[in-house]
């Protein structure tokens, strides 16, 4: 809890994916990836609850190991490679019932996403009365999903962008719940940034940037 709002965190993960197979439960410097985005949550200050959205009985088995809440195994026409996290995340809500103000979504596939980091963003969503946050990085160099951040301090959606030094990293996003459900999207034309350095910004898609998840954890 923060400021009187409560928060729930949702992990989401699947054990099939199609780069790089069974990433969630390969082995990162000898821990489990998964288990690190388990573990940041836990240390939060501020999420009141956590809880795994998986399809996965291995995945599951994992998570009730390191004491992460299993309310419910996901349905499989909720793990295919075309259902988006909102899908997966507005079944997480409606299905364990009890209310909460916000939800965290946290993907396994940041696992230099820290605790501070998970609180830093609860702090800056309340404290600037936004309705949504998406954690973001600075690169000068071209990288996958660029965003548009306006003078006005939101961010703003565009099919096109031809030049940006802002991307989504993937690691945290934060919601009204009473925003998302209405919507079944993260994203309001009051959606803020949340930055992080681009050290913390790996999103495991494929074995590159696996080994440098690895670099990174090792300095």
């Amino acid at each position: 809890m923060f400021k009187n709002k409560t928060f729930l965190g949702v992990i989401i993960a699947r054990e099939n994916s199609k780069r790089l197979k069974k990433k969630n439960l390969r082995k990162l410097l000898k821990t489990p990836l998964i288990i690190y985005t388990i573990k940041s949550a836990q240390d939060s200050n501020f999420l009141d609850r956590l809880i795994i959205s998986s399809e996965s009985k291995n995945i599951l088995k994992l998570a009730r190991g390191f004491k992460c809440e299993v309310p419910f195994i996901r349905p499989k026409f909720l793990s295919n490679d075309n259902v988006g996290a909102a899908e997966v995340v507005y079944h997480a809500i409606k299905t364990i019932k009890k209310k909460y103000d916000y939800v965290v979504l946290l993907q396994p596939t940041s696992p230099l996403r820290n605790s501070n980091d998970i609180d830093m963003a609860i702090v800056e969503i309340i404290d600037k009365k936004a309705v949504s946050l998406f954690s973001v990085y600075f690169s000068k160099k071209s990288q996958k999903f660029p965003i548009v951040i306006t003078k006005t301090g939101f961010i703003k959606k565009k099919k096109f962008i031809k030049k940006s030094n802002y991307y989504l990293n993937g690691a945290i996003y934060v919601c009204k719940i009473s925003y998302f459900l209405k919507k079944k999207t993260f994203y309001s034309n009051k959606s803020i940034p949340f930055f992080m350095p681009k050290s913390r910004s790996i999103d495991i898609d494929n074995i590159k940037e696996f080994k440098q998840a690895e670099h990174f954890l090792k300095i």
